[in-house]
């Protein structure tokens, strides 16, 4: 009889942990430092995986203590060294509240593209910039090294050989930061991390296709995947809207688009909405968010506003909502991207897919109606359009509903002359950023 090792962390306490792993959504690949009874105290990575992914990655050795969570903590020395106590190994061991410019390993310098731990243990020792520098390299690289992991299985031998070389071609693009990092500020090595990805993207090595050549059923498989181990997308707004648009970065861009309109057009759709900012309600801070990440956040905000009034079954169909063509967030286009991940084969579940036709017919008619009162960051905001895109550069539009006054009675507009209030300050950003960097 099998003996399991069951990996319910019970008397986990945290070290700087922000986010939980949730027992039904995960997400995973989310990774987090611990101190977990019957390791010496000291701290280690763990990661939050799906029971069966754990399951099958040890052989059938480990499993959540409780059979009912769908996702766990699987911790670093059982997942690298089978060992449920004792101390904790270098490669595993992290540190709480770690102070900045720790000297890395020198294994760190040659990555084998193969650990997802290697953004831990290798770039955060040496480069300290929370929470809008490194977190937002290593939350992301992470999860699209262990997205791979799950969703191998489910891709084309092209795909996986496409994602394998990326998560390679990432790490070594990174070693570069390391060595220079004391030459550069947090939003440099944020920049230059984003740009080496959308580099690997195109041309990842190792004798792997471009993502261009990739079939597009399998790049949006693996779009979504990544989106869905995000609950909240933090700082990875930037990354994720690369991803989604990297085919206009492709030498014949009209490849993707035609698999697009061939293949997918019953699994992803296209709205662009167009949206006015009304009465402010309440003070927000804009924090240390740059002015690209005020725009997207805002997207993504109409979005989940949209997805809670309209009472959408995000675990069936998920989104990704991102500015186009705005001149100021007094009055901007949104385009919204559907997909049915079940369709996908990225999620499993015993009803039926989303049915697409009568997801917009709602949308469309809550316009018209003016019945969507939402709130985005203390602003009403009004949905003045509604258009469905035939094109995945959603160029090619046919306008589904148009609202003529706004969902509140006497609501005031903000002014288009200065973008209103939330315009300012995404300007008052972007001087500051001149100013300083």
């Amino acid at each position: 009889m099998r003996v399991f090792t069951f990996l319910l962390l019970l008397g986990v306490r945290s070290g700087w942990a922000r986010e939980v792993c949730d027992k039904d959504k995960g997400p995973t690949g989310l990774i987090e430092c611990l101190k977990i009874k019957g390791y010496q105290g000291e701290y280690q990575w763990a990661t939050c995986l799906t029971s069966d992914h754990i399951l099958e990655k040890s052989d059938r050795d480990h499993i959540c203590a409780d059979r009912t969570r769908h996702y766990c903590w699987y911790k670093c020395m059982s997942e690298l060294h089978r060992r449920s106590s004792g101390s904790v190994s270098d490669d595993c061991a992290c540190y709480p509240q770690a102070p900045p410019s720790i000297i890395p390993p020198q294994e760190c310098y040659s990555p084998a593209g193969n650990s997802c731990y290697w953004y831990r243990n290798c770039f955060e020792r040496r480069i300290f910039c929370k929470p809008s520098g490194n977190a937002y390299v290593i939350r992301y690289a992470e999860r699209f090294c262990r997205v791979f992991e799950e969703q191998k299985a489910k891709l084309s031998p092209d795909a996986q050989k496409w994602m394998e070389a990326v998560r390679k071609c990432q790490q070594v693009a990174m070693v570069l930061l390391l060595r220079d990092s004391e030459d550069q500020t947090c939003n440099e090595i944020r920049e230059k991390a984003l740009a080496s990805y959308m580099q690997c993207y195109l041309n990842p090595g190792e004798g792997a296709k471009s993502i261009c050549d990739v079939f597009c059923w399998d790049h949006f498989k693996i779009f979504w995947a990544i989106k869905g181990s995000f609950l909240k997308l933090d700082t990875a707004w930037e990354s994720l809207k690369g991803l989604w648009n990297i085919g206009t970065q492709c030498t014949s861009p009209s490849n993707q688009e035609d698999c697009f309109e061939r293949n997918l057009k019953n699994v992803i759709k296209l709205l662009k909405l167009n949206v006015e900012n009304l009465m402010r309600r309440k003070r927000r801070s804009p924090g240390s968010l740059s002015n690209n990440d005020v725009l997207s956040r805002f997207a993504d905000g109409v979005g989940t506003a949209i997805a809670t009034a309209l009472k959408w079954n995000t675990n069936l169909m998920d989104w990704l909502a991102y500015t186009s063509n705005w001149v100021s967030l007094g009055n901007v286009d949104i385009v919204m991207a559907m997909a049915d991940v079940k369709a996908l084969g990225i999620v499993t579940a015993p009803i039926e897919s989303v049915s697409f036709e009568q997801t917009v017919n709602d949308f469309a008619s809550a316009v018209k109606k003016g019945t969507l009162r939402l709130q985005v960051d203390g602003y009403n905001v009004w949905i003045k359009s509604l258009a469905v895109c035939s094109d995945k550069s959603c160029v090619k539009t046919r306008t589904l509903a148009v609202s003529n006054k706004p969902p509140w009675n006497g609501a005031t507009r903000i002014s288009h002359g200065n973008g209103g209030l939330f315009a300012v300050i995404a300007m008052l950003i972007m001087l500051i950023d001149k100013l300083l960097f």
